[in-house]
């Protein structure tokens, strides 16, 4: 993804990352493209569920306006999200803005991000190392079972404890 964006015309003055998992990768990405970075974030979803509205709980502190602005998410799952936070930071002033993810779902995105690692033909549930104590704590022990390996389940149990 990056060699993508290093290849492309577009040259971002600053990285968004969208709160929670955009974070990690915009850091990332911050580092190897030597640009500042900020994050933003939305919620629509409540665990496995998608909510229609998209609320905005933290806006960037830095000041995008005429800015070229990358704004990073883990994955374009409906789209919602990523569109959302396009449309604010353009809103606000930003002079352009792409988006880049790593994983794009084709099936259930309606917003094509302009740069992403992977992109899905066919439908599934992905849950990223940073998400697995959330994952966790929002499903049953069955349903635990079939997602983790033994030992994560050992680990997120002791966790759950403390």
């Amino acid at each position: 993804m990056v060699q993508d964006i290093l290849k492309s015309d577009f040259q971002p003055d600053a990285i968004i990352g969208i709160s929670k998992g955009g974070v990690i990768i915009a850091s990332l990405i911050s580092d190897m493209l030597g640009i500042p970075t900020d994050l933003m974030q939305l919620s629509h979803w409540n665990f496995s569920r998608v909510k229609n509205n998209v609320i905005i709980k933290y806006r960037p502190s830095i000041d995008v306006r005429n800015l070229r602005v990358l704004l990073i998410d883990d994955v374009s799952d409906t789209g919602l999200t990523l569109n959302e936070a396009r449309e604010e930071l353009m809103k606000v002033g930003a002079r352009e803005v792409k988006t880049a993810v790593l994983d794009y779902k084709v099936l259930s995105s309606k917003y094509v991000p302009d740069y992403y690692a992977y992109k899905w033909i066919t439908w599934v549930y992905i849950i990223y190392p940073w998400e697995n104590f959330e994952t966790f704590k929002s499903i049953g022990i069955n349903e635990a079972k079939i997602v983790f390996a033994d030992y994560e389940l050992v680990k997120m149990q002791e966790l759950m404890r403390t």
